[in-house]
């Protein structure tokens, strides 16, 4: 029984060590590299005085509105704040508490049924912008499957980039230019690397969902009493999503909108319906626009927002 355990130990303790060399940041991935964005994004915000507008949500606000074009119409700085949906609705909405102050408009623009998101990438986020670590979870016993998921995230990572250093060291390969950079954001925090690029042949993400009560509700709710009772107005926009996409979920849509209007504490100020497109106006997923509807959405979003910027 003795050596049974001795030699347990020894394995555990070599597992361990295995995982823990495997699953070590030798590099941040494309998305880490794509959410140190952050720190520009709050580099901006922080330099104005006085109200200003964000823009939240994941990279259907990202990749799909023209902020510039809106701060020239409402005359209040605007800043997008939005990144990647991988970084969880818990992310953003400690995001916006710790950054919001009295007089701030925000526009929350979730995609459906968002979730806690990827902690692993979380922390690279707050790896390039300090202040983020408030916005982190603390993990608890019942969270262990994040944890597990950071580790094998990690691990996709490190065998990409020792892939692409074989790769360019034994055949000269050139790494594929992807839009999940730093680079891909103008000063207003923008994603405009791929307004001018071709689309793919298909675009992902096109699935089908189950109802279910959203849990979000909930957390936005917290985060309206805070807003409410710091002076800050919040409110919720329904994403952009394609019209495959939108027609095979409508009925379950319908459902998400009906809790939203019995449920939420906010103002929703537009409909699912407001920003859906063909699918030829995405990029690469159901939620990224491409140049014109971009074009179009924020047209649109400027009529739909207008009349709460002059409260």
């Amino acid at each position: 029984m003795k050596k049974f355990l001795v030699s347990v130990i020894i394995f555990s303790v070599i597992l361990g060590g295995l995982v823990a060399l495997l699953s070590a940041n030798y590099a941040k991935s494309a998305e880490g590299n794509f959410v140190s964005a952050i720190r520009l994004k709050h580099e901006r915000l922080n330099s104005f005085k006085g109200p200003r507008v964000m823009f939240a949500g994941g990279s259907n606000v990202a990749y799909g509105i023209d902020s510039r074009e809106i701060e020239d119409s409402i005359k209040l700085p605007v800043t997008n704040l939005a990144i990647h949906a991988g970084l969880g609705l818990d992310f953003m909405l400690s995001e916006l508490k710790h950054s919001a102050r009295k007089g701030d408009y925000i526009f929350l623009s979730p995609e459906y049924y968002l979730d806690e998101g990827r902690y692993k990438l979380d922390e690279e986020a707050a790896d390039s912008y300090p202040e983020a670590k408030h916005y982190l979870k603390n993990l608890a016993i019942n969270d262990f499957p994040i944890f597990v998921d950071g580790i094998i995230e990690q691990m996709k990572t490190n065998k990409d980039v020792l892939f692409d250093k074989l790769s360019k060291k034994m055949f000269g390969a050139k790494k594929e230019t992807t839009i999940a950079s730093i680079t891909s954001f103008n000063e207003y925090g923008d994603v405009v690397a791929h307004l001018n690029r071709p689309a793919p042949a298909t675009i992902k993400d096109k699935k089908a969902f189950e109802y279910r009560y959203w849990d979000g509700i909930q957390k936005i709710n917290a985060l309206a009493q805070y807003a409410k009772e710091n002076g800050i107005h919040l409110y919720f926009v329904f994403p952009t999503y394609s019209r495959n996409a939108y027609t095979i979920n409508k009925a379950v849509i319908k459902r998400y909108q009906n809790d939203l209007a019995t449920n939420l504490q906010i103002p929703v100020i537009n409909a699912p319906e407001d920003f859906v497109y063909d699918d030829s106006e995405y990029y690469d997923t159901v939620y990224h626009l491409r140049k014109n509807a971009r074009e179009l959405r924020t047209q649109k979003l400027i009529s739909i927002i207008k009349p709460y910027t002059m409260l």
